[in-house]
């Protein structure tokens, strides 16, 4: 039985919309952006965003992760990081706790892309590939300012105006 509010696989419209957003995210990980030849981006947050905007933490933390798998396995840019999927979890998860059932509000996405930049991008990305690659997890942490100054206001400009797209095109689930 799909309970109100609760994400549920046993619900046909759920599935398919998930489906869509690890689709998304794999062929979104295909374009990257390159700061410096080391540091990179991309805009795998949207469809993980929009899965926890519409079914919760839960649901953007397994879009991130399975999305990470896809993206691996179309791009494979390199060695797999089982790390890396982790991060893109706690992405989602961090995404669905600010955004999901709120009003959003510029300054509610302002504080989730920093908490997940902050969180993700800054400490955890950092620590797995230290851990993979054996190179000192305070030279990747200085290295990565870069990309949080970037990443805020990039994610904030994006965000934002989704909340119009979704609620125009109605893609919050009807229970």
């Amino acid at each position: 039985m799909h309970k109100k509010g609760f994400f549920s696989f046993s619900n046909t419209k759920t599935m398919v919309y998930m489906s869509m957003f690890i689709a998304l995210y794999g062929c979104l990980s295909a374009f990257v952006i390159y700061i410096t030849p080391t540091l990179r981006f991309n805009f795998t947050f949207i469809p993980v965003a929009i899965a926890s905007i519409m079914f919760g933490p839960l649901a953007g933390g397994i879009a991130g992760a399975f999305g990470d798998v896809l993206g691996w396995i179309i791009v494979h840019p390199g060695a797999y990081i089982p790390g890396l999927t982790i991060s893109a979890f706690v992405s989602g998860v961090i995404y669905g706790l600010f955004l999901y059932k709120k009003e959003l509000t510029i300054t509610r996405i302002i504080f989730s892309a920093i908490t997940m930049v902050i969180v993700v991008e800054l400490f955890l990305n950092a620590l797995f590939l230290s851990l993979a690659f054996g190179d000192a997890f305070y030279v990747l942490l200085s290295k990565r300012l870069i990309k949080i100054i970037i990443l805020v206001p990039l994610q904030t400009l994006v965000l934002y105006p989704m909340r119009f797209i979704i609620k125009r095109i109605k893609l919050t689930p009807q229970h």
